[in-house]
């Protein structure tokens, strides 16, 4: 399938991990730079995708240049959202990712994060675009990489049941894989290394978060909506679903 990639991007020019992706992948980029530029060009490669049968859109917005108020117009009017990959230059705003989640966003990418992981993560949601299947991410013949998970030391077995690897973040199950941001990795290792045992709100806040002199109030704030997104991910997967549970409001644990 040919995809038609939309990316609302602005004046400093397109990130080059989802860039190169983007080319690897073969998409045909369309570059906009406004929210009616971009409604035009959703709306006419949406009714090539109604003549042809044979293409599929991928929308890619920059949270600093109207992402979020692109998105809500497109609900606001009842247009469909296509598969949606958003990246935050600042990282900064967690109001921004948890209302991503809310108008259901595939992708929330940090200009914070490794490269190679943002270029991964990219690459992953072209495959769910190109294989017709935007819900829940499924491996591809023509990517091995991907559906096999490395044989490095960095790679926890556990129980037979998934296999983790901490490189990349991706969690590996017998016909799917989960892509986790860094700090979603971080959060999902600490679980593990203590699996059945509670991880304070503390310990998450201050190894998971990398904030150990935030105040519990505050750093629970930023704490849930980065374990809500975790939580989602995990739930789409009926081998990881129910896994992280919450102990009494005073931590979590893997089970």
């Amino acid at each position: 399938m040919e995809v038609h990639a939309i990316y609302m991007m602005g004046g400093r020019g397109s990130d080059s991990a989802i860039q190169k992706a983007l080319v690897d992948a073969g998409c045909e980029v369309h570059s906009t730079h406004n929210i009616p530029e971009t409604l035009m060009t959703l709306q006419a490669r949406a009714n090539s995708v109604d003549a042809s049968k044979q293409t599929g859109i991928l929308l890619v917005a920059e949270i600093q240049f109207g992402a979020i108020p692109l998105l809500t117009l497109l609900r606001e009017n009842g247009i469909p959202l296509p598969p949606t990959l958003l990246f935050d230059h600042e990282g900064n705003n967690i109001q921004a990712a948890v209302k991503a989640m809310q108008l259901g966003v595939q992708e929330y990418l940090l200009a914070s994060e490794p490269v190679n992981q943002r270029e991964l993560r990219t690459r992953v949601l072209i495959e769910r675009v190109m294989n017709g299947n935007t819900g829940r991410p499924t491996p591809s013949a023509s990517a091995p990489a991907l559906t096999k998970a490395p044989a490095s030391n960095s790679t926890r077995i556990v129980n037979g049941d998934f296999r983790w690897d901490r490189e990349t973040h991706v969690i590996y199950l017998d016909s799917a894989y989960v892509c986790l941001s860094p700090i979603e990795a971080r959060l999902f290792d600490l679980l593990l290394a203590k699996r059945y045992r509670m991880v304070s709100m503390q310990e998450l806040i201050g190894d998971a978060l990398g904030k150990p002199g935030l105040d519990i109030d505050n750093g629970v704030k930023l704490l849930r909506p980065h374990m809500m997104r975790l939580r989602n991910k995990l739930e789409e997967q009926p081998q990881l679903a129910h896994r992280i549970i919450n102990v009494r409001g005073n931590g979590y644990m893997l089970i």
